[in-house]
């Protein structure tokens, strides 16, 4: 978890960082609002923000963030009225946190929401390939490409799989089913599709001489 802490009082950060830290989970700190959004970039899985800041307060914060971003964002504040709450989820909030808190509640909050914010929107992204998990759309370098179902889930067993040698009789065994018994070039074919189509992502099956395959990335 990479957390993006956007909050002004310094001992606040501190008993954060130290937990969260504990948790392996890296947080980098702004004192205020305009630092918080110099930071912000793709690499964040959430934003911590703090409502009451000198110059540039929470709301506008969240407002600018929800401008070029749908990065999960928790308040962290004093206000606990109603108002205030609706206020932060019409503009873009996920969450809220009352002070005083615990650093394990706010850590545990995090997990909740990234765990709820995931499951709505099921993807995968390994290497160059971005998958919809939901519509079986697979992009290649956001490039659409047409897979059948036996070729996605090749694809996805392979990706489960990662950097494990899989023989063809696993393969035969997982997609196709412990009942076929049609001939195993069949694998070699649907490999050969599925390295075609997926285009300049074709070199992360490997091919494992007289065994079968391997799921690796590399640099392309």
């Amino acid at each position: 978890m990479k957390v993006l802490l956007i909050e002004d009082e310094k001992l606040i950060r501190m008993f954060i960082v130290e937990y969260f830290d504990k948790q392996k989970a890296s947080v980098v700190e702004a004192s205020d609002g305009y630092e918080g959004l110099s930071l912000l970039d793709d690499s964040f899985d959430i934003v911590l923000l703090d409502i009451m800041m000198p110059g540039i307060d929470g709301y506008e914060v969240c407002k600018l963030i929800r401008q070029k971003s749908d990065v999960p964002i928790l308040f962290i504040s004093a206000l606990s009225e109603d108002d205030n709450k609706l206020k932060g989820y019409d503009l873009g909030a996920d969450d809220f946190i009352s002070k005083p808190f615990t650093p394990s509640l706010l850590y545990a909050k995090c997990k909740a929401l990234l765990k709820r914010v995931n499951k709505e929107n099921r993807s995968l992204d390994v290497g160059i390939i971005h998958i919809d998990e939901d519509t079986h759309e697979v992009y290649i370098r956001d490039e659409l490409i047409q897979l059948s179902n036996k070729e996605y889930l090749l694809l996805i067993y392979f990706i489960e799989n990662r950097r494990k040698i899989l023989s063809r009789d696993q393969l035969l065994d997982h997609i196709w089913g412990y009942d076929y018994y049609g001939d195993q070039r069949i694998v070699d074919t649907y490999v050969k599709k599925l390295r075609k189509k997926l285009l300049d992502a074709a070199p992360y099956i490997q091919t494992v001489v007289k065994i079968g395959y391997m799921f690796d990335l590399k640099e392309l």
